[in-house]
């Protein structure tokens, strides 16, 4: 090559003079030696992956390359002052001097890394996080791992300011709540919306533990496998959420899942995760006194009675429910329940024997594929859990295939199918005695083995085979401690009071865009979420308190299909930039239930439906949807100033034509103040922003056939012929009813510190809820007792602050982050004459949760140690036992006001090149 282009530069000076052609042959040989090929790769600083498609330019010319499929490049440099560009959409250009090298290794960072985030904003529009006018904060999947929890509301608990996470001790499975910044609703269930890759997610509950028990029957995050999140991206603003419009009022949950990169090659990723559990505290309780009762004094039968063991196995069944009224223990023969004789001493811990060491044992698998053109994304995952309470378990299987890729240069596409089985065996019942183990632990007789009551070992809690019960049941009936029948034996709740539910779930999507031009671009996507579950409930025949026993089947069927297209543009003029779309959504959303049950079963110990005596079916059915459009427009000045307005109209097929139609408007801006003024910024001042913004959205779905009387069968009828009745009970529809309206207001800044290695983020925000929908009651002449009214009112105030330090960066990396946050909430508002609002109640009955006009949300009210007034002592009665108050008084509040979590991230890459 050198010698012909040698040839070529001496024939074109064969005409000139002798010192001409010695001068030219001179340079070009300089030319040639000065001139050379250099090869080298480009990867990706976030997962080292090889980068196709990267433009390798010679700053200062027009010659170039770009990298193939490996990430490889070659190109022939003029000299050794010679400097290569590098650059690729959503990267950093880096420019990196050629001198004597031959080779080089490249790493490009994604742009996000400087500009501090980009994350998935409404309708999953990525967005730097300069430009954002509200709080929006970022959870890596890679969190949601480490500490694995089974809902993906607990997982992200502590990690964002103003997100309070609520978990009960229900078991697996169990439902999360998940509330942001305040309760802003007093109708509705105050729950964010989740999306997952812009697809919304129903996350109905089933069921919950009331103040007659039951069981928290978990809600729709436990389908999602934490191993396929990429981000969670909480929207927790007015402004933020504004673009969902009246399902986006308690704020947004994006759910961004892993996908294939663009790339040659297949990967696979392991990944294996056992997690055990004990339980924590077990209170401690008197080991003194034994069970027994009071009886007539043989020395002194006319005097007061005296507190004795139990001297038959009658009176050990009488006095065995939680009557820790007898004598001292002494260690001294005693009969028990099951007529055995047994010391009258201290048992032991009931508690470790009942209880066993929980575990979860997850396994997961992930292969990734495809070329520069397209490429997939498989995972299966497998998650079985063994709950601290015998027999209770949950199985869960994980199953997604994803695709993307482009055709040509204008067409790119991506295509998701996301599938969960979930099997939960034996979801602890709670809040009541009945089929509540724990509850059948605590009030077992001090000097019982919770062993003994283990009975038939083919059939745990049962009447062995031999043993007669002072209540005369048959071998197989629950085998019970005492003649309470609603505390029960606490293997018979564990192994034979039994509930079951099955769910299939499908979360699928598909998305396609076409770039018109380069700076306008249509898109359009359709997703759904459909899934089935079906439930079973047994009250075994021989339980204590039902002795003729039950059994319920249940079947529910849910589908929401979205539809959405999109007409956007994003274009440069100098120093403004434009960023706009406008779109539209169809939503429909359809529920199905089916309902069999039967209580007195006929054909002993056969717990089926049909060998019941008493039979009732039920079905349910509800449809709905919701048709909007929408638009957003972003205009930016010389990357530091930026704003945005939002706007989205709701039309809804629940409410009457002459007011279906809402509309949900947002403003707001921020300034990055050092990009602005630049040359004014001390050093150790990286990034400074303030932002302001303004929203508008619903808090609350009125829900199909709210406004609109409907009407149902009654059974049987009457002469077997049918009867209607209606299905809303004593509270008659309000045509006019229309959702709550929720606006908010919030101000923030932003600022990093030493390149990004400290920073601080503070918001405070005010929002005020009004037209919350409430019971009013009207006259009874009527036929009803009430009706659905828009009228309620709430606020909330609070304030934010995330701090965020990196102490250590290198092959060791350790990120802390803390997050505090307050907030003031409170009931502006009731019905008409009403201050105070009865919501619900344990089953003490002397203690309930109101919504009080002038308090914050869901005070709790409660009966207190009556106080004399006079000397402000509290009063006793003359037995010496404390008089309670004739009247409910304020107690207190249970939710928090301040909030916070500190997270520590310490990322080790000893192989990192």
């Amino acid at each position: 090559m050198k010698m012909k282009q040698l040839l070529t530069c001496l024939r074109s000076q064969g005409k000139l003079m002798l010192f001409t052609t010695f001068l030219t042959l001179f340079t070009c040989a300089t030319s040639l030696a000065q001139e050379r090929k250099v090869t080298g790769t480009v990867k990706s600083t976030e997962d080292n992956s090889p980068m196709a498609g990267v433009n390798v330019l010679i700053k200062g010319a027009t010659t170039g390359t770009i990298t193939d499929i490996n990430g490889s490049f070659s190109i022939v440099v003029p000299g050794n002052n010679t400097t290569l560009a590098f650059s690729f959409i959503g990267f950093n250009t880096q420019e990196v001097p050629v001198g004597e090298k031959s080779t080089f290794s490249v790493l490009m960072a994604p742009a996000s890394q400087q500009l501090g985030e980009v994350v998935v904003t409404a309708l999953g529009i990525e967005r730097s996080q300069k430009s954002l006018q509200s709080s929006v904060t970022k959870v890596p999947g890679m969190s949601l791992t480490a500490a694995r929890e089974n809902n993906l509301g607990s997982s992200i608990q502590g990690r964002v300011a103003g997100v309070n996470v609520t978990k009960s001790a229900t078991g697996p499975a169990g439902s999360s709540r998940v509330i942001i910044r305040g309760n802003k609703s007093i109708g509705g269930d105050n729950q964010p919306l989740y999306v997952i890759d812009g697809i919304p997610m129903d996350n109905s509950q089933f069921g919950q533990v009331g103040v007659w028990g039951g069981t928290d029957q978990g809600d729709g995050l436990t389908s999602i496998n934490p191993e396929d999140i990429e981000s969670v991206t909480v929207l927790k603003g007015a402004a933020a959420a504004a673009l969902y419009g009246s399902r986006g009022g308690f704020g947004v949950i994006n759910i961004t899942t892993k996908k294939g990169t663009l790339k040659k090659g297949i990967g696979i990723e392991f990944n294996s995760n056992y997690v055990f559990e004990n339980v924590y505290r077990l209170d401690n309780l008197q080991h003194v006194y034994g069970p027994g009762g009071a009886t007539a004094n043989p020395a002194d039968p006319t005097g007061d009675y005296i507190y004795s063991k139990p001297t038959t196995q009658q009176e050990a069944y009488d006095w065995g429910a939680g009557s820790m009224w007898g004598p001292k223990l002494d260690g001294s023969p005693v009969v028990q329940f099951d007529g055995v004789v047994r010391p009258y001493s201290y048992a032991g811990d009931n508690w470790s024997r009942f209880y066993r060491t929980g575990s979860t044992w997850t396994n997961s698998l992930a292969i990734t594929g495809g070329n520069d053109k397209q490429s997939f994304r498989f995972s299966f995952s497998d998650q079985k859990e063994n709950f601290i309470i015998p027999n209770s378990d949950f199985k869960k299987r994980n199953a997604s295939l994803s695709t993307n890729g482009k055709f040509g240069n204008k067409i790119t596409f991506n295509a998701k199918v996301l599938y969960s089985n979930e099997d939960m065996n034996n979801r602890s019942l709670l809040g009541d005695s009945p089929g509540n183990a724990p509850i059948a632990i605590w009030t077992l007789a001090n000097t019982v083995n919770v062993m003994d009551l283990y009975g038939d070992p083919n059939k745990p809690g049962a009447v062995p085979i031999g043993v007669t019960t002072p209540d005369l049941k048959s071998v197989g009936e629950e085998f019970q401690q005492s003649n309470n029948n609603w505390l029960q034996n606490p293997w018979w709740s564990a192994y034979q009071i039994t509930n079951r539910n099955v769910r299939d779930r499908f979360i699928t999507s598909g998305n396609i865009r076409y770039d018109i031009l380069d700076w306008l671009y249509v898109q359009a996507q359709i997703g759904m979420d459909y899934y089935t579950r079906n439930s079973n409930s047994l009250s075994p025949q021989g339980t204590g308190y039902d002795r003729t026993g039950g059994k319920s089947n249940t079947s529910n069927f849910v589908r929401e299909i979205n539809q959405e297209w999109m007409l956007g543009v994003k274009k440069g003029f100098g120093k403004f930039n434009v960023n706009a779309f406008v779109g539209g959504n169809k939503m429909q959303r359809q529920a199905e239930n089916i309902q069999v049950s039967g209580n007195v079963f006929q054909v002993p110990f056969f717990t089926s439906v049909n060998n019941t005596q008493n039979q009732a079916i039920s079905y349910g059915f509800s449809k709905s949807g919701i048709n909007s459009l929408y638009g957003s427009a972003e205009l930016s000045y010389g990357g530091y100033l930026f704003l945005t307005g939002t706007g989205r109209n709701d039309w809804f097929s629940v409410l009457n034509p002459k007011n279906n139609s809402k509309f949900y408007p947002s403003l707001g801006g921020s300034f990055v103040f050092t990009d602005a003024f630049k040359s004014a910024m001390p050093d150790w001042l990286s990034f400074g922003k303030v932002r302001a913004a303004w929203g508008q959205v619903a808090t609350a779905n009125v829900g199909a056939y709210s406004v609109n009387p409907t009407y149902s069968l009654l059974g049987a009828g009457h002469l077997n012929i049918p009867m209607g009745t209606f299905s809303f009970g004593d509270n008659i529809p309000n045509p006019d009813l229309s959702p709550a309206i929720s606006r908010e207001f919030e101000v923030g800044t932003e600022l990093r510190f030493l390149s990004g290695r400290a920073g601080i983020e503070f918001t405070y925000y005010d929002q005020k809820t009004t037209d919350d929908i409430l019971s009013a009651t009207i006259s009874q002449a009527s036929g009803f007792n009430s009706t659905s009214v828009n009228i309620g009112q709430l606020t909330n105030k609070g304030i934010e602050l995330l701090i965020t330090v990196t102490p250590v960066v290198g092959k060791i990396t350790w990120d802390v982050s803390l997050n505090v946050a307050q907030n003031v909430n409170k009931v502006v508002e009731l019905s008409p004459g009403v201050t105070r609002l009865f919501e619900d109640e344990p089953r003490t009955r002397t203690v309930g949760i109101y919504q009080v006009v002038g308090l914050p949300f869901g005070e709790i009210l409660g009966y207190k140690q009556k106080v004399d007034p006079a000397s402000g002592k509290k009063v006793f009665d003359e037995t010496g036992s404390p008089v309670r108050s004739d009247v409910y008084e304020d107690l207190g509040n249970g939710i928090a006001k301040f909030t916070g979590g500190l997270t520590n991230t310490i990322i080790l890459e000893p192989f990192q090149t």
